[in-house]
């Protein structure tokens, strides 16, 4: 009977597998599309701005699997898959790339995204690029019935145990952090994306904590709640994927540009467009964009041929997010390469 339970298993699995690929690719063979290695992206819904990757994508075909569509090409000659998620949410996304890693033969994770401040100007401005260095999910946590926020859960243990807290394992870091520099470094904001503050350059928030959680806060006195407890610099991170990456031990690696901040703006935090041409969350939405490509043209090769663990412990002294905007040596190492991939 094992044997038989095994039999319609295998064919009810391939039977899912068959008709969930659509359109034109219908014939397309399970063994086409793991007979290859491939950089997964994650491309949040919206701003719905994809011009900047997608102009740098060579595209052969595209897979539909159940209700996600992805496409499949090469990026500066990188094999690589990408799905827009059909719509938003982090579940929404976490569900495309744990399907992404179950059909495809991926070798990391990589999530351009945008994200709202959870730090006031003179520490944080529109425009400013946080690399999650440590991912956090900041909404896992008990309140008491006097307002007390404790991390984790009731005893301040997680049922979580390992998957509470991500760090980015330091060669990846110099790769981002050499990627942002580069892609700051060519970048001029706006006068009016800050408003009365004339930023013109991204900062890099090159030891960055990405707070993850499915709520969008206007409150600063609940923000500041729960920055006491995390110290998380954003509010979209994306932990979910993290985890997808972690559990098929593959990189995950997140750049988020800040892209509104209700410290410097009221109401909802977001800069007013008057009559540009673009809005604020189209802009960021753009430098972490071009940020992922820069990861892709410079250390491609390397994502898709070497192994890169996961930090059991935080990699980095607390004292490094305390002034996460100094790289302290980080993007030493990687100037020579730069000037050589221009």
């Amino acid at each position: 009977m094992k044997f038989w339970r095994h039999i319609v298993y295998v064919i009810s699995t391939a039977c899912f597998l068959f008709f969930s690929v659509g359109g034109a690719q219908a014939g397309l063979r399970i063994s086409d599309r793991n007979s290859n290695a491939y950089i997964g992206l994650l491309i949040p819904v919206g701003p719905a701005h994809y011009a900047v990757i997608m102009k740098k994508f060579k595209k052969v075909k595209s897979v539909r699997i159940g209700q996600f569509e992805y496409q499949i090409g090469s990026i500066y000659e990188i094999p690589v898959v990408i799905c827009i998620q059909p719509f938003g949410g982090e579940y929404t996304r976490a569900l495309t790339a744990q399907v992404m890693v179950d059909h495809f033969k991926i070798k990391a994770l990589l999530y351009p995204g945008t994200s709202g401040a959870h730090i006031p100007p003179g520490k944080m401005h529109i425009g400013d690029i946080v690399i999650g260095t440590k991912q956090v999910n900041f909404a896992n946590f008990y309140m008491s019935p006097t307002g007390k926020i404790t991390p984790d859960e009731f005893s301040g243990k997680s049922s979580l145990r390992d998957y509470q807290y991500f760090y980015l394992n330091k060669k990846l870091e110099k790769y981002t952090a050499c990627a942002a520099r580069y892609v700051s470094d060519r970048e001029e904001l706006p006068s009016w994306i800050n408003g009365k503050y004339k930023i013109q350059k991204p900062a890099i928030y090159y030891y960055g904590i990405q707070g993850t959680s499915t709520m969008w806060l206007a409150d600063k006195s609940f923000i500041k709640k729960t920055d006491d407890v995390f110290h998380e610099v954003d509010e979209d991170g994306d932990w979910f994927s993290a985890t997808v990456a972690k559990l098929a031990k593959i990189p995950f690696i997140e750049v988020s540009t800040i892209s509104d901040s209700v410290f410097e703006f009221s109401g909802n935090g977001v800069p007013p467009r008057g009559e540009h041409r673009k809005t604020a969350s189209q802009i960021t939405q753009d430098i972490s964009d071009k940020i992922i490509l820069r990861v892709i043209k410079t250390y491609g090769y390397n994502l898709l041929n070497k192994k890169y663990s996961y930090p059991l412990r935080n990699p980095y002294p607390v004292s490094f997010y305390r002034t996460p905007t100094d790289p302290r040596g980080l993007i030493d190492a990687c100037q020579a390469r730069q000037r050589t991939t221009s």
